[in-house]
C-alpha cells in the first residue's frame, strides 16, 4: 500500500511501525535487521538486500506468503506448502485465510463471544439516532452496481413498515442519488442525509470506526459488503449477507463467489439456495431489473431461516480459529 495515511492511527499503533517501501532498494540504507517473522501479502517479492539479510541470521526467519482469501477448492492444496528459495537458505510457506476446512482461516478477536453476547442494539441504533420502528435494517458498503436500480424498486415497493438501508459515502452513492435524491428535489446524498422513497428509508451515515461498524453489521437483518474485509466481518455478524467480490478479468470474481456460495448455501433448500445464488449474480453482473428478475430480498420467512443458517456458519468459522493466531504457529523448516 502507497497511501500510508488512509490507514490512519490504529489503537494499537504503538505495537507496530510502517515504514516506505523504496523502488528501487536504495543502496544507502542502513543495514538491515529483519524481523523474525516476514509475512508477505499477496505474493509480494521481497527486496534481495532484505533477503539477503533474512538469510544471514544464525536462525532463518519464518517466511509467510499469505494469499487472498478464497473458497476455491485449489487453495486447500496449496495452503501449507513449502517452497525453499533458488539461491538462499530459505523456505518460503503459503498460506490462504479461508472460510472452508483446510484454510487458514480468519482474523478475529478472542473476545468476540462476549462481545456477541453482551451487545445491546437498541442501544447502539440509539447512539447512531436510528429509531426501532419494526422497519427491517439493511446496511449497504458495496462497489456500483445497476442491479442497485432493482434493490431500490423491491424497497420503495414493499408494504410498510419496508426497509431502511443505512450506507456510506461509497461508488454506490452516485447511482443512489440518481435513483432516490433527484426524484425527490434533491441534487445528492452526503452523510447526515435520510430520504424516503416509498416505504423505504435510505440513511447515508458517517464514515464509523471499525468497532461501531462490526455493531451496525450485528444489528441489522441484512448485509451487502464488498471485498474481504467488511466480507469476513459479516459473517462473524451472523447475519444474511450478500457478498459483492472486487470485479477481476475474464469474469475471475464470479468463480470465487460461486465457491463461496457453493459452501455458504449447504443445508438450505433448494429453491432457498437458489434464490441466494441469484441474488448475489444479479448484483456482481450488475444486471438491470430489465435484463434478469427484479432484485429480490428474502421474506420474512425465508430472513429468519437464512439467520439460523448465518449463525451456523458463524460457528463453524469461530471453531476453525483466529488467523494471526494460526500464522504464529508456522515454524522454520
Amino acid at each position: 500500500m502507497d497511501q500510508i495515511p488512509a490507514l490512519g492511527q490504529p489503537d494499537d499503533a504503538q505495537h507496530f511501525a510502517i515504514h516506505p517501501w523504496p523502488e528501487p532498494w536504495p543502496d544507502r540504507f542502513p543495514a538491515i535487521t529483519p524481523a523474525r517473522r516476514v509475512i508477505a501479502l499477496f505474493g509480494t517479492r521481497l527486496p534481495e538486500p532484505y533477503l539477503e539479510a533474512m538469510a544471514s541470521q544464525p536462525i532463518a526467519p519464518v517466511w509467510i506468503n499469505l494469499e487472498y482469501l478464497t473458497a476455491e477448492a485449489w487453495a486447500t492444496g496449496c495452503h501449507g506448502l513449502t517452497s525453499p528459495h533458488p539461491r538462499l537458505p530459505l523456505s518460503e510457506h503459503f498460506y490462504f485465510p479461508g472460510v472452508t476446512p483446510g484454510t487458514g482461516g480468519v482474523i478475529m478477536e478472542p473476545d468476540l463471544s462476549q462481545e456477541w453476547t453482551g451487545f445491546e442494539r437498541t442501544a447502539f441504533l440509539a447512539k447512531l439516532g436510528i429509531p426501532e420502528d419494526g422497519r427491517r435494517l439493511m446496511s449497504l458498503f458495496s462497489y456500483d452496481s445497476a442491479a442497485l436500480d432493482g434493490l431500490i424498486d423491491t424497497c420503495s415497493a414493499e408494504r410498510a413498515p419496508g426497509w431502511r438501508i443505512l450506507t456510506f459515502v461509497t461508488p454506490a452513492l452516485p447511482r443512489l442519488a440518481k435513483r432516490v435524491a433527484r426524484p425527490l428535489g434533491q441534487a445528492h446524498l452526503a452523510p447526515g442525509t435520510t430520504l424516503q422513497l416509498g416505504s423505504l428509508e435510505l440513511r447515508v451515515l458517517p464514515w464509523l470506526t471499525q468497532n461501531d461498524y462490526d455493531r451496525l453489521l450485528w444489528s441489522c437483518d441484512f448485509n451487502i459488503v464488498r471485498g474481504e474485509d467488511s466480507f469476513v466481518r459479516a459473517q462473524l455478524a451472523g447475519r444474511p449477507l450478500l457478498w459483492q467480490p472486487y470485479v477481476q478479468a475474464e469474469g475471475t470474481h464470479l468463480v470465487k463467489l460461486d465457491a463461496f456460495l457453493d459452501h455458504y448455501t449447504h443445508g438450505l433448500t433448494d429453491a432457498l439456495a437458489q434464490s441466494v445464488y441469484t441474488r448475489h449474480h444479479a448484483f456482481s453482473r450488475g444486471e438491470t431489473p430489465g435484463q434478469s428478475p427484479q432484485l429480490a430480498l428474502p421474506s420474512l420467512e425465508d430472513l429468519a431461516t437464512l439467520t439460523v443458517q448465518a449463525l451456523s456458519w458463524r460457528k463453524q468459522i469461530v471453531a476453525r480459529g483466529d488467523l494471526a493466531e494460526h500464522l504464529l504457529k508456522v515454524r522454520p523448516d
